[in-house]
């Protein structure tokens, strides 16, 4: 489910990707633009630029999304946040100053800055195809033209691109026709041969070269991103936190800093300094401690204490890993008493911490933090599947963690990595710790603290963590964010 919000993102900042096909071959290929024809450079993004478009989805059929600016850093990268109108689901995803998707990565170059007609590139990549299943893809593009493109938001001058995608696996072809409008900083249409394309319903964004106090608004309609929800005094702050390095049995890897991450954040959060939580709100399950009943204890049973108003947080750090290479949808974090042979009786499923966000936690507000996909699955069917040489090459732990967004209005998820990422941890950060749980705490002690207020909100917290973690690994490890909540909502009291 995620994947497809990131093409989704791509579709609507640089559409799909593909090879030529012979219409396109009475474009002259240009290394420069000729003197006096138009040049679009990378656009600037500005906090509050907000697109809605209709598009074709997998699940669905036609959805609409909301594109919204959050955060642009001083170099020009900035933060999207992506919400279907049909499912709720709000998907977070970082763009360098060229318009490169680096969070997650993407390796197709859809969009290649600066754009003129007869500019022409090309790409390859390994990726999901729309049947759920990833394939090799070969791509090239060309900029065909500058001319006037017709959308439900408007007439726009755009620079219309051809591409075509070579599919190595079944042989076959697709072509697709978008048009990029420098005016609007975006794509505006696409006409792809295998699906409806994209079209754009309206817009507010600051135009290219005009002052930040005036904005151009087209037929603009207000965004469907997190509803405010209001944190109000009374509210309590309760917590559960799981950290698993060493496993009963000893055939499943240990981790070396999990259970040091779980103590480093207990004691931020119970710090005079730090969370100011009360210890008896706070359920602390380290290795031997962390079973699968005591871990259903927690989430079933003593976060039933947690009133409408509170806020709950989930904190684990250790294994998550699917059921099997044949089984990959059924995925499990792992307690310190799961058997190696036998995961799926002794994990713990995803689908009871959805129960426990349904059905037996009252609070309307909660943030699930999780280190989970340190490997391409535990187990003995993986280590046979791999000793075969079908390993499974995407562990989806962060998919299966970011669904859990779906239970409501005012949960955050957040992932310490994508799905074909695994999670790191050494000496170098911080002395032993995991990299994701270092620059967590680094930016809840006032480093996130983006305007100084000595609070530290997730609407600073995510954009900090993402670049911290995305530098220091050299994205490597890029964490995932998903959830209709409110960006003023903290960790801390």
């Amino acid at each position: 489910m995620m994947k497809k919000y990131y093409v989704f993102i791509l579709l609507f900042f640089s559409s799909l990707v593909i090879f030529f096909s012979s219409g396109c071959e009475t474009t002259p290929v240009r290394q420069a633009p000729l003197p006096d024809e138009p040049i679009a450079p990378p656009p600037k993004m500005v906090v509050g630029d907000t697109w809605v478009v209709t598009d074709w989805s997998r699940e669905y059929g036609i959805d609409t999304f909301t594109f919204n600016v959050t955060h642009v850093e001083s170099d020009g990268g900035f933060t999207l946040e992506v919400t279907s109108k049909k499912d709720g689901i709000t998907r977070v995803t970082n763009y360098d100053n060229a318009f490169q998707r680096i969070n997650p990565p993407l390796k197709r170059k859809v969009l290649d800055f600066p754009l003129f007609v007869g500019k022409k590139w090309s790409d390859k990549q390994y990726g999901r195809s729309a049947h759920g299943d990833y394939k090799h893809y070969e791509n090239e593009y060309i900029v065909e033209k500058y001319e006037t493109v017709s959308t439900e938001a408007g007439s726009f001058k755009a620079f219309k691109i051809f591409r075509r995608q070579y599919v190595r696996e079944t042989g076959k072809t697709f072509t697709e026709e978008y048009w990029y409008s420098p005016e609007v900083k975006a794509v505006v249409k696409s006409k792809p041969t295998w699906k409806i394309g994209k079209e754009l319903i309206s817009y507010s964004v600051i135009p290219p070269g005009k002052p930040t106090t005036t904005v151009a608004t087209k037929k603009a309609k207000p965004s469907v991103i997190a509803p405010s929800l209001q944190i109000q005094e009374i509210s309590q702050y309760w917590a559960v936190i799981i950290g698993i390095s060493d496993y009963y049995d000893t055939r499943i890897p240990s981790l070396r800093y999990a259970a040091a991450d779980a103590r480093s954040f207990y004691t931020w959060l119970t710090s005079p300094e730090g969370g100011r939580y009360p210890p008896s709100r706070i359920k602390l399950l380290v290795n031997e401690q962390a079973t699968g009943s005591s871990i259903k204890e927690a989430l079933f049973v003593w976060l039933k204490q947690a009133l409408q108003e509170d806020i709950v947080i989930i904190y684990f750090a250790g294994h998550g890993s699917p059921e099997s290479p044949d089984f990959p949808d059924n995925l499990f974090i792992l307690p310190c008493d799961a058997q190696y042979e036998n995961i799926a009786t002794t994990g713990f499923p995803m689908w009871d911490i959805e129960t426990a966000l349904n059905r037996f936690i009252k609070a309307k507000k909660a943030i699930v933090i999780a280190d989970a996909c340190h490997a391409g699955g535990v187990g003995q069917s993986f280590d046979i599947a791999r000793r075969a040489n079908r390993g499974l090459k995407v562990n989806t732990i962060s998919t299966g963690l970011q669904m859990l967004s779906k239970v409501g209005d005012g949960i955050c998820i957040i992932s310490a990595s994508d799905d074909n990422q695994f999670s790191q941890e050494g000496k170098q950060w911080g002395g032993g710790h995991g990299v994701f749980t270092y620059f967590l705490l680094k930016g809840l002690t006032g480093e996130a603290d983006y305007n100084n207020d000595s609070r530290v909100s997730l609407g600073e917290l995510i954009p900090y963590l993402s670049e911290q973690v995305r530098r220091e690994t050299r994205n490597a490890q890029c964490p995932t964010v998903a959830g209709k909540f409110d960006p003023v909502l903290s960790i801390g009291r």
